[in-house]
């Protein structure tokens, strides 16, 4: 049973170590967070909290200065679609499965990863510069320095999906294998539509 939490910042600590224990595999991990209707409303202020980091947190060190006016809010916008089309394939998946049930907890820890992994991501951005150069048309030039840790996130975001289904939502073997799999391509598809409208 999830910790009843009485502050923003106790759940935002707890769920950081939540987070962690799904890094390294800890069956402990759905302990740290508050499954109650309380943490799926914590959990969507930190996806907000998470999605702000993400577009206006670079601005503010003057990463990314040429951005067109709105591009900001256009960010957070299409990360609001990409976030709803992956609850609904996770949906559709765990309904597949008979295991609606673990919607919500697949929501509430979602969510925090998320704000986890933009705060991350906006660290990598500021420390080691933008994973790619891009020439003045948009096309990819190069890889930076900051193409190496990108990767390492990407690597231990996958680790945390598999944890979610395995830890979080006790999917069995083969189950853990679909879900995470229907995520990958739904977050493949997606790519290249959020790309076309950026």
């Amino acid at each position: 049973m999830a910790k009843a939490t009485t502050t923003f910042l106790d759940e935002f600590l707890s769920a950081a170590r939540g987070c962690l224990a799904l890094v390294i595999g800890n069956r402990q991990a759905s302990s740290f967070f508050d499954f109650r209707q309380v943490g799926l409303v914590g959990s969507f202020i930190a996806i907000l909290v998470g999605m702000a980091v993400q577009a206006f947190v670079p601005q503010l060190f003057g990463i990314g200065g040429g951005a067109p006016a709105g591009a900001a809010a256009g960010a957070i916008m299409l990360g609001g679609v990409a976030l709803g089309v992956q609850y609904g394939v996770g949906y559709l998946v765990l309904r597949l499965l008979g295991r609606s049930d673990g919607f919500i907890p697949f929501v509430v820890v979602q969510n925090w990863v998320t704000l986890f992994q933009s705060i991350l991501a906006v660290a990598i951005i500021v420390i080691f510069g933008h994973p790619m150069a891009l020439s003045e048309d948009g096309q990819m030039v190069e890889l930076t320095s900051g193409s190496i840790p990108f990767l390492a996130l990407g690597i231990v975001a996958m680790i945390v999906w598999v944890n979610i289904a395995r830890l979080i939502l006790t999917l069995r073997p083969a189950h853990v294998a679909l879900f995470v799999f229907v995520q990958l391509g739904a977050a493949f598809m997606l790519q290249p539509i959020l790309g076309a409208a950026i």
